[in-house]
C-alpha cells in the first residue's frame, strides 16, 4: 500500500503485522524517552531520530505527541494490570493480596514518575484520549481489589454481601489518602515523588483496618 505524505514523500507500508510491529517499536522508544525526560521535555523529532524514522512516518502512526503518550500510557497500564493480577493471585490471604497490590502500584509509579508529568503540557483538564486511559486504570484497580476481597472470602476470613460495593468503598478509601496528601501539599495534579512513600504507608494501614472490619468473628470474640 502507498501513502503520499506532504512534500511528495512516498512510503511503502507492509502488511498489518509489520505496521503493528512498527507501532510497538515507536511506543517502546517513546516510553524510554518519556520515562527519562518526561513528556514536556521530549519531542517527536527526538523519538523519530531514536528509530531512524522520518517525522512524516512517525506522524502517520501518531498524529501528535498526546496520541503517542496515550498509547504509551495504555501500554504501561496493561503491563501493570497483568503484573498486579499475577502478584495478587499468588497471595493466600486478603491482607497479603492487598499489600502486593499496593506495592506493585507504587513500584510502577516510582519507575514511571517522570512520565506522569503530562500536566505541564495539558494542565488539569485532560484530553479525552488521556482521560480514557485513566478511567481504564481505575477500572483495572477496582477489578484487582475485588480479587483481593475474593481471596479473603475463599480463605474464610470474612463474608461480603455486596462484592462490587465493598470493593468500590475500599478503592474510595484508598484514593482518599492520595487526594488528602495532594490537597495539603501539592498544587498540581500529581504528588511529589517523595510523598508516595507516605501515601503507600498510610494506604496499607487503612487497608488493614478496612479488611479487619470485614473479618468474621465468633460469638465469644464479640462478647
Amino acid at each position: 500500500m502507498y501513502y503520499h505524505f506532504p512534500k511528495g514523500i512516498i512510503v511503502i507500508f507492509g502488511n498489518v503485522e509489520n505496521q503493528d510491529r512498527k507501532k510497538d517499536l515507536i511506543i517502546d522508544a517513546a516510553l524510554k524517552r518519556f520515562a527519562h525526560f518526561g513528556l514536556s521535555k521530549t519531542t517527536m523529532t527526538e523519538i523519530a531520530n531514536d528509530l531512524s524514522l522520518s517525522k512524516a512516518l512517525l506522524y502517520y502512526y501518531f498524529p501528535d505527541k498526546i496520541s503517542l503518550y496515550s498509547a504509551v500510557l495504555k501500554n504501561i497500564i496493561e503491563t501493570m494490570d497483568a503484573e498486579m493480577r499475577k502478584d495478587v493471585g499468588s497471595a493466600t490471604n486478603s491482607h497479603d493480596a492487598l499489600k502486593k497490590c499496593l506495592d506493585k502500584r507504587q513500584a510502577f509509579i516510582s519507575k514511571y514518575y517522570n512520565l506522569l508529568d503530562f500536566t505541564k503540557i495539558t494542565g488539569t483538564e485532560l484530553p479525552g484520549n488521556l482521560m480514557c486511559m485513566f478511567v481504564k486504570a481505575k477500572d483495572s484497580e477496582l477489578t484487582v481489589l475485588k480479587t483481593v476481597l475474593e481471596i479473603g472470602i475463599s480463605a474464610g476470613e470474612f463474608k461480603v454481601d455486596d462484592l462490587d460495593e465493598t470493593a468500590a468503598l475500599l478503592k474510595d478509601a484508598l484514593s482518599g489518602i492520595y487526594f488528602t496528601v495532594l490537597k495539603r501539599h501539592t498544587k498540581g495534579f500529581l504528588p511529589e515523588k517523595e510523598q508516595f512513600d507516605s501515601i503507600l504507608s498510610r494506604q496499607k494501614k487503612l487497608g488493614e483496618i478496612f479488611l479487619k472490619g470485614l473479618e468474621v468473628r465468633t460469638v465469644s470474640e464479640i462478647s
